[in-house]
């Protein structure tokens, strides 16, 4: 497979100080070797492979096989999020914090402290992935947008095409929320890209609200546009390959110009060699003393090399430690600030159920005042409703009494006109008899 590209064994082998294959560096760089090169933006329809390249694209997958699928990182790759969060480019042009916003090899902007469900959100991953032999050496790893890394998972990066890596917020999408006038539009976005929404925190001075454009940016947008004129492009070191911004330091390799065993000789005065002096066949003692003092000063240069490599290893340990550390810091950081928004949040509901809860302690005080007074209002209408039922009593009473004196009454006349009753009957005949004499 190696015969095929025209690249070497030894350019497909995984280099220690790189953590991945030469011939894999070189296939990324060259455009023509990825089959996607005729797809977007210069077609705008669905672009597929043909049988051909098909066919290629399996063998340029095949050149770096799937070694181990399930191997993982022989070290935490966390312990170099600093280093990688910095080669990164950023947007300073436009006014924002290059400790925290920066964008990765694709475009997509990046929140250091975003949440892990924001489109802002990324991980660390190996451009040469582990399952295909690649190292966890910084040469090896950088930061990318949460989807793209789930996408790119364990694939080489000149076999994916480069706009399906374009799955998190762009540069001109970013700034546009930011300079957009609608203020229900940016508050939802705010709200979909940012923790605390509008209240985010930028820096110790200013929130995600209150950002302003600075006055250079605004001028040259107009000219570059908004992505152009808010990118800056992260420092790199031009004797190192793009791709290898920083490379492990190999321990086999020649003593640094700069080193202190350099150093300790250029401060001693030459010492001369064996072969350097004609007259020591003349003088054989002299011969034997510089051979003894020849002797003595390369076991004083082995011993220092011993203790300075010795100390270059008690350094490395440190800074590997200290680079430990910053992660636990950084990790505890990211863990207080997590716990105070989380007791913010805390907070603000305690705030609110207290406020309900006096809330509702007044509507019982009110339903209990109001219950004395519907108890009072009941107990007057009861003393009402006694008072009218001892008059309904009395009027009873009245009612009955009048109605025994008037049966008595009743009583009284029936007796009455029965004892008149026989007046009445003679004195009728008699006035019968008086008008039958008078006619």
């Amino acid at each position: 497979m190696a015969s095929i590209t025209g690249f070497a064994e030894e350019d497909m082998k995984v280099y220690e100080g790189l953590g991945y294959p030469k011939a894999y560096a070189k296939l990324c760089r060259d455009r023509q070797i990825n089959p996607f090169n005729h797809g977007p933006p210069f077609t705008f329809i669905p672009y597929g492979l043909h049988q051909r390249e098909v066919l290629r694209e399996r063998d340029l997958d095949e050149m770096f096989p799937l070694i181990d699928p399930k191997a993982k990182p022989t070290t935490k790759p966390k312990i170099f999020v600093s280093l990688l969060w910095k080669q990164l480019n950023h947007l300073g042009y436009a006014g924002f914090d290059p400790e925290i916003f920066r964008v990765d090899p694709y475009g997509n902007v990046l929140y250091y402290h975003a949440d892990s469900a924001s489109p802002l959100a990324w991980e660390i991953d190996q451009w040469f992935p582990c399952p295909r032999g690649g190292l966890t050496v910084p040469s090896n790893l950088r930061i990318l947008q949460w989807q793209v890394r789930k996408k790119k998972h364990n694939k080489l990066e000149y076999l994916v095409p480069w706009w399906e890596y374009q799955l998190g917020v762009s540069v001109n999408q970013f700034l546009s929320i930011f300079a957009s006038s609608n203020s229900d539009f940016r508050r939802r976005a705010f709200s979909w890209l940012f923790t605390e929404g509008e209240n985010e925190a930028l820096n110790a001075s200013q929130t995600v609200d209150a950002h302003a454009f600075p006055h250079h940016f605004i001028e040259s947008k107009g000219e570059a546009g908004l992505a152009p004129a808010a990118i800056v492009v992260a420092r790199r070191d031009p004797h190192n390959d793009a791709s290898s911004v920083l490379r492990s330091r190999d321990l086999n390799g020649q003593t640094r110009p700069n080193s202190p065993l350099i150093a300790a000789r250029k401060l001693r005065p030459s010492i001369s060699m064996e072969n350097e002096n004609l007259d020591l066949v003349s003088n054989p003692y002299q011969a034997i003393a510089m051979a003894r003092d020849s002797l003595k000063q390369r076991e004083e240069t082995a011993k220092l090399r011993a203790e300075i490599q010795k100390l270059d290893d008690e350094v490395s340990k440190i800074k590997r430690k200290n680079e430990e550390d910053k992660v636990a810091i950084q990790d505890l950081e990211l863990t207080l600030i997590k716990r105070r928004r989380r007791a913010e949040k805390c907070r603000k509901l305690a705030e609110a159920q207290s406020s309900y809860r006096s809330m509702l302690e007044k509507m019982i005080r009110d339903a209990m005042h109001q219950n004395v007074i519907y108890k009072e209002q009941v107990r007057l209408n009861q003393a009402a409703t006694n008072a009218l039922m001892a008059r309904l009593e009395a009027q009873k009473a009245i009612c009955e009494f009048s109605d025994k004196e008037l049966h008595r009454r009743f009583k009284q006349r029936g007796e009455i006109e029965k004892q008149i009753r026989p007046d009445l009957e003679q004195a009728r005949k008699r006035s019968r008899m008086e008008n039958t004499l008078a006619i």
